[in-house]
């Protein structure tokens, strides 16, 4: 297995050079193809005032994103030539206001797709839920990269949170082809007691011989928590190790569910420190 094409969306401008750093160490790896898309959405006009809205209006927001655009393409095509990696400009005019839709759209063809962390409290340009829509939307592995720190090398050190669901084993494998011959895994099942169906004498195991397979250095580490939940859990596990990368499957729990009471997904989509590949 190998990863052939990357799509990174770079719409979040001022993290478009940390972004870009890790997606060219994983293709200059992989030797894989790089999509660089930056999207100009579509002016959302609400139905109540849509009759007063002006073209003045609706040029004006097409301007903010174009003139972005320029700045992030010069970035793209530098970066591009220094670290030798092969790649591609697209700046598409979205159909909807919605970033993420057109990620989508564009990423499905891609063995990868990488995007910021954004949030409710990032100036990227993107709507609060940007990420979310791209992971539960996409069907591809999507690697989120934090709103803040540099992370040039990624996949070598790997956190996997695991507890033998569809989501979390659609992770786990997504995972493999990032992974270097050597990399070290940690298999970590939190609070595996409390997973029905966990017959296994050590939890994980069964995922780290698999993963061993592939030439990783896996181990499987089941975890028992006594104040804290799982993402919390996840977290200090990735800072104790120095982890450069936590795989984990996305919103197990209905999103509804998440939103209402939270949960993992929810939180470490808000606290990560390091890449976060999820899958869904």
């Amino acid at each position: 297995m190998s990863v052939g094409t990357i799509l990174v969306s770079l719409n979040d401008v001022d993290r478009s050079k940390e972004i870009l750093q890790t997606t060219a160490a994983l293709a200059d790896r992989h030797d894989a193809h790089v999509i660089g898309l930056y999207v100009i959405p579509a002016v959302y006009i609400h139905p109540g005032i849509s009759a007063h809205v002006t073209a003045d209006v609706i040029d004006w927001g097409r301007k903010f994103f174009q003139d972005r655009a320029d700045s992030v393409k010069k970035l793209f095509d530098a970066e591009m030539k220094k670290q030798g990696f092969k790649g591609e400009w697209r700046q598409v005019d979205g159909m909807s206001h919605l970033v993420a839709t057109t990620v989508v759209e564009h990423g499905r063809q891609s063995d990868l797709i990488v995007i910021s962390q954004g949030g409710k409290n990032s100036n990227n340009g993107c709507e609060a839920e940007f990420a979310e829509r791209v992971v539960l939307d996409a069907g591809r592995p999507v690697l989120l990269i934090p709103n803040a720190g540099t992370f040039p090398t990624v996949a070598q050190n790997v956190i996997f949170g695991w507890n033998a669901t569809r989501e979390s084993a659609r992770a786990a494998f997504d995972a493999v082809p990032l992974l270097k011959e050597g990399a070290k895994a940690h298999v970590m099942w939190v609070d595996s007691d409390l997973d029905s169906g966990n017959g296994a004498a050590l939890p994980g195991t069964e995922l780290a011989v698999a993963l061993s397979r592939h030439g990783v250095d896996a181990i499987s580490e089941p975890s028992t928590t006594a104040n804290i939940d799982a993402a919390d859990a996840l977290l200090n596990r990735v800072s104790d190790t120095g982890a450069d990368m936590l795989v984990m499957g996305a919103y197990g729990h209905s999103r509804v569910r998440e939103l209402i009471f939270g949960g993992a997904t929810r939180k470490v989509l808000d606290q990560m420190t390091v890449p976060v590949l999820m899958s869904h």
